[in-house]
């Protein structure tokens, strides 16, 4: 069977992952409170439909469409465009109707099937974790999603909040593990440079099926979203370069 990869469309990203994230996995997106998940979350979704011809869906447990939309206002994405087109999708349900979304994955998996929807978001898997006041059901309500999940058939990230790290750990903890469960598990973290500024990396950890680079690159932010500093790579309106040594001549 030939093997189909999916292209995240962020700027330097996709040439650390190679061919790409393999078409249907489920990926786990972590990070603290304000790294940038929900950006490069509607990132992965806006350059697959603008480059790709890929619809997407995002579906929103914690926030409203509208809500999303205000905080997303910053970037040059034409959001209510690529809406009217049908080349993005949005469904939010309020946290007092999680379990409404549990029920339905059936019902999503339809509007997935009918509208030719290929990328998926689910921000984030708090809310259904706190649905769940014991451990064992949660567990099991995670594992039924995830099988759920793949019948869509579409290349899913979900996102989940960190812990504080415990010292001398060597990888991140989130939350509630989810990431146990997923087929990938890419990274967002701060790191304080020299000077004392906080500076956002990022690392993909976990790519089931799929050779990658285990480096961390540091990532900024545009107004056309995220990038990956320290390449040359041109994209509308901006240029990152590679920092060049010059050597004078002796005279």
């Amino acid at each position: 069977m030939e093997r189909k990869f999916t292209k995240t469309g962020i700027t330097g990203f996709d040439e650390n992952l190679g061919q790409g994230i393999p078409k249907g996995s489920i990926l786990t997106l972590s990070g603290p409170t304000g790294s940038g998940k929900t950006t490069f979350a509607m990132q992965y979704l806006v350059e697959g439909a603008v480059k790709y011809h890929e619809a997407g869906l995002y579906i929103s447990l914690e926030d409203t469409k509208e809500s999303l939309m205000f905080s997303m206002e910053g970037y040059n994405w034409d959001l209510e465009k690529l809406e009217r087109n049908k080349q993005l999708f949005f469904l939010d349900y309020p946290v007092s109707e999680v379990d409404q979304f549990l029920m339905k994955n059936n019902a999503v998996g339809e509007i997935i099937n009918t509208m030719g929807i290929e990328r998926v978001v689910i921000d984030s898997i708090m809310p259904i974790a706190l649905h769940f006041r014991d451990e064992i059901d949660r567990k099991r309500a995670f594992l039924d999603l995830v099988s759920n999940i793949r019948k869509w058939g579409a290349t899913t990230i979900i996102i989940s909040e960190d812990t504080t790290p415990n010292p001398g750990s060597v990888l991140p903890e989130t939350r509630y593990e989810f990431e146990k469960l997923t087929d990938g598990w890419i990274h967002i973290y701060y790191m304080l440079d020299p000077e004392g500024c906080r500076k956002r990396y990022i690392e993909t950890i976990k790519m089931k099926g799929l050779f990658h680079t285990m480096k961390k690159f540091p990532l900024e932010i545009t107004n056309h979203g995220f990038l990956v500093a320290g390449r040359t790579v041109k994209k509308d309106k901006f240029t990152v370069k590679k920092k060049t040594t010059i050597k004078r001549k002796r005279k």
